[in-house]
Parts: structure tokens; C-alpha cells; sequence
């Protein structure tokens, strides 16, 4: 009787330990970004699992001012191997006095000097944890679609290129499969995109992590 119960506390310590073992494989990934990051965060989240656990900042990630306010709590919550960040869609926002959407009468909401200074700042705190950082970049506006105008995505993208190519961190260009994908997976003239324009958009995202893991 004494041999089978220190069996089976054995056998039970001994699944403990493979419990614990594969806990301490599982890699941690932040997605940080506004909605477009949030459409495609399910299918990543779905095609990592089991061994890679996906988070995303509460909400929407929203322009680089509020990352500035934000970026230090939304990555204290474990210790992240890949940290993928976007800004820009909600940064080349127009809105007029009463804060809507008017690109011929409003005011940008981040002009291009800002955004490149507010995205060193934000690097500069990230590189302050031991993740792999990659940066996103903005994917594209169409016509007519409200508050943005069709030409911002490349002007702010490039300002990211050169914050990112300065501190040598991978960007993965969204922009340019989002120049394929959105036409046919999107609504008429809207920054999102439906369920299979997501999925697509996931692949680029999947194929960089797996990359940097």
C-alpha cells in the first residue's frame, strides 16, 4: 500500500513538473494597436495557439499621444518575448472645433513633426523591455472615407521607416497587402475590413512572429 501511494504521488508530481515545463515554453506576444490590430487579433491569436499566448492593449491603441500615455501599463502586465506596435491611422485624423471628422475645415490630429518625435519616445520605452519589437506600419485610406485623407498612409509610414530603420527594428508592411486586400474586403469607403479582409491581414502578422520566435 505505502509503494502505491508514493506511486501516485510520483506520477503526480511528475505531471506538475511537465505542467509547469510547458507553461515556461509558452511565448508571450503583445499586439498594440488601434482598430485595424484589433479586426486580425483573433485569427493570430487562433493560428499561435497552444504555444504562443496573444494579448492585445485594452481597446483601441488610438494615436501616439495616447501610446505615450499608456505604453508603460500596457506592457507591465508579464514579461513579453514579441511586442508588435502600430500607430498612425488615428494620428493623421482631421476634425474641426468640435472634434469631427472634417478633413477641408479641421486640423490633423498629430502633424508628421510630432509623430515622429512621439514614436522615438515610445521606441525609446519599449526597448526598455527584453521583447523583439516590430512595428506595423498604417494600412490604406480610401477614397472618401471620413476624416483622413488617401495620401497619409505613405507620408506617415515613412516617417515610421525611418524611426524603425534608426533603431533597427523590422516593420512589417501592411500598407502595401492592404493595397490588394482592402478593395474586395472592405466596406465602400471605410478604413476597416470584413471578417476574410482580417484573416488576410492576420497572415503578414503570423508570419512575422513565428519569424521573430
Amino acid at each position: 500500500m505505502a509503494s502505491r501511494k508514493f506511486s501516485l504521488i510520483a506520477v503526480l508530481a511528475l505531471t506538475l513538473f511537465c505542467f509547469a515545463a510547458m507553461q515556461d515554453k509558452v511565448k508571450n506576444v503583445l499586439i498594440i494597436g488601434d482598430s485595424i490590430s484589433i479586426g486580425y487579433t483573433p485569427f493570430v491569436e487562433k493560428a499561435m495557439a497552444p504555444g504562443v499566448a496573444i494579448a492585445h492593449n485594452p481597446g483601441n491603441g488610438g494615436s501616439t499621444l495616447r501610446g505615450l500615455d499608456s505604453i508603460a501599463s500596457w506592457t507591465d502586465k508579464r514579461q513579453w518575448d514579441v511586442i508588435l506596435f502600430n500607430f498612425g491611422l488615428h494620428d493623421m485624423v482631421y476634425k474641426d472645433k468640435d472634434n469631427k471628422y472634417d478633413v477641408e475645415h479641421g486640423q490633423v490630429s498629430v502633424p508628421l513633426a510630432d509623430y515622429k518625435k512621439n514614436l522615438e519616445t515610445i521606441v525609446a520605452r519599449l526597448r526598455e523591455t527584453t521583447a523583439t519589437l516590430i512595428f506595423v506600419n498604417t494600412t490604406v485610406v480610401p477614397e472618401n472615407a471620413a476624416g483622413r485623407k488617401v495620401g497619409d498612409p505613405e507620408r506617415y509610414n515613412a516617417v515610421a521607416l525611418e524611426v524603425m530603420k534608426k533603431n533597427g527594428i523590422e516593420v512589417v508592411d501592411l500598407y502595401t497587402a492592404s493595397l490588394a486586400i482592402h478593395p474586395q474586403n472592405s466596406p465602400p469607403s471605410n478604413v476597416h475590413y470584413t471578417p476574410e479582409g482580417y484573416e488576410l491581414l492576420a497572415g503578414f502578422i503570423i508570419k512575422a512572429i513565428k519569424k521573430a520566435l
